[in-house]
């Protein structure tokens, strides 16, 4: 069966543990997904995607804000079955970023009210406070804002809110340890809003603290071209600092298996880093038994933060470039997985100046090689 976005895997989350120490400002979960008879297939670097669920508590607020019964049966367009308001509102429907079409309709049937003017003098505008504004207000914040009075229909309002997207994951496993699982690293997200409102991710959150051990939750697998190489005796240099250890995690199990079954692998190189060694140290114990069993011929960790000037990956990167560009000239294959930003910027313009000081190449020159290391795959990017 092929499942997607309209046909997701009914999956059990099955394990879940904080990686970071109490102490650490972070929350980065270990998600485990079990995927028993879902005879889906997957690779390591391939990504799983995830449908949230929204808090219960304020669905539940927002239904009873609005006076309707929960078991209230609507339809919605993309399901062939009508479920009740309270499912549509927590399993499908986006509660938190509102469209415009939802702030013009609810304008137009709270005319009369202070709603519908607030909408329209606050939110509607198009200058760049109104637009501040349209993103910082959820459903249940507007409802409360204005004490709950507006009467809508309940058919009505689920057709004029968005559809919950799914959240992409890196897989952290590999299928040949074991096929029925999927593991994931998730960061749990929460922050104030620009008008001071609190938010959770939805997902993360979801996954970190509102699921219940056992509860299931709809996913189906995406592939990815970020994979290791045919080639398993090529060596592979991995920079994934943060969640973006993620893959990573997988790569190593898989050559661990086979150079357990009596195959030759290549040597691996992972560059680590996050904010302090002491509680952000990220899948520790497990990558400390890979580098002793010889499956992590190298390691090189960065922590920003335990010394007076920040390292980061590149720094360490930059430190070691002489060995690296030796990797890279005798056929290493590149990785780099996390921060689309910042990290993976200066990741590339350090290799690009490791490039340019040992393989005495021009900036053009050494702008084209990477090209052509990314043009071959052995230079690959899972940035967010």
């Amino acid at each position: 069966m092929t499942y997607n976005r309209d046909n997701p895997f009914t999956a059990r989350l099955k394990f879940r543990r904080r990686l970071n120490g109490q102490a650490s400002d972070k929350n980065v979960q270990h998600i485990v997904f079990d995927m028993s008879n879902s005879d889906i297939s997957y690779k390591c670097g391939d990504s799983i995607a995830v449908f949230p669920k929204n808090n219960g508590s304020k669905t539940a607020e927002i239904l009873s804000l609005l006076k309707i019964d929960p078991e209230t049966q609507i339809k919605l367009p993309f399901l062939g079955e009508k479920i009740s308001i309270s499912s549509a509102l927590g399993e499908y429907l986006c509660i938190t970023n509102l469209s415009e079409q939802f702030w013009k309709w609810l304008a137009e049937i709270e005319t009369n009210s202070a709603m519908g003017a607030f909408i329209s003098d606050k939110i509607l505008h198009s200058d760049p406070e109104c637009q501040v504004l349209a993103k910082s207000y959820s459903l249940l914040e507007i409802l409360k804002k204005f004490d709950g009075r507006c009467e809508v229909e309940p058919d009505e309002l689920v057709s004029k809110l968005r559809r919950l997207t799914p959240r992409l994951y890196s897989i952290a496993s590999s299928p040949l340890v074991d096929r029925n699982e999927i593991h994931v690293v998730v960061g749990v997200v929460s922050y104030a809003n620009a008008i001071g409102n609190k938010r959770n991710g939805i997902a993360s959150n979801y996954l970190a603290h509102d699921a219940s051990i056992g509860e299931g939750i709809r996913v189906f697998v995406v592939k990815s071209m970020f994979a290791l190489p045919a080639n398993a005796e090529s060596n592979i240099i991995m920079v994934g600092p943060g969640t973006g250890i993620a893959p990573f995690i997988g790569f190593l199990q898989e050559r661990r298996y086979m150079m357990d079954r009596g195959d030759k692998i290549g040597a691996s190189w992972l560059f680590f880093g996050d904010r302090n060694r002491t509680t952000d140290f990220l899948f520790e114990e497990e990558l400390q038994t890979f580098k002793n069993s010889g499956i992590l011929t190298n390691l090189d960790l960065a922590f920003s933060r335990d010394q007076e000037n920040k390292i980061y990956v590149q720094d360490r990167i930059w430190e070691h470039r002489k060995e690296l560009w030796s990797w890279i000239s005798n056929g290493a294959h590149v990785y780099v997985c996390g921060n689309a930003s910042k990290m993976a910027v200066d990741v590339e313009n350090t290799l690009k100046k490791i490039a340019m000081e040992l393989g005495n190449f021009a900036e053009d020159e050494a702008n084209g090689f990477l090209k052509s290391l990314k043009d071959n795959r052995r230079y690959q990017r899972d940035v967010y």
